[in-house]
């Protein structure tokens, strides 16, 4: 076998185990419809952070990998965002982190 054989095959198998369908086969894990949506983002947006590195690293792939997690990080985040809890204090002396979605900056 080829390399080119053997990154086209890799890529195949990336593309059909992260086909929208079959993200949504196997999120059948997860119970509520809210859940099932998050594992079907997390799966696109996961697939789109490593679409840049390994199979191909031209210029134009990784753009629009960056700009596809990007747009897939937005629904993920209001997915995972909760209600304010305005009675929960901030310890004295703890360190500010920075968001857990820096991607969206």
């Amino acid at each position: 076998m080829s390399a080119d054989e053997i990154r086209e095959r890799t890529q195949g198998v990336w593309d059909r185990f992260y086909d929208w369908g079959n993200i949504w086969k196997r999120s059948d894990c997860v119970k509520s419809i809210r859940g099932r949506l998050a594992f079907l983002f997390i799966s696109k947006l996961y697939r789109q952070m490593y679409a840049k590195t390994g199979i191909s690293s031209d210029s134009a792939r990784k753009n629009r990998a960056n700009l596809i997690a990007r747009l897939i990080a937005v629904p993920c985040r209001r997915l995972f965002q909760a209600k304010a809890m305005p009675e929960l204090e901030m310890p004295v002396g703890a360190p500010i982190e920075a968001p857990a979605f820096s991607i969206l900056r």
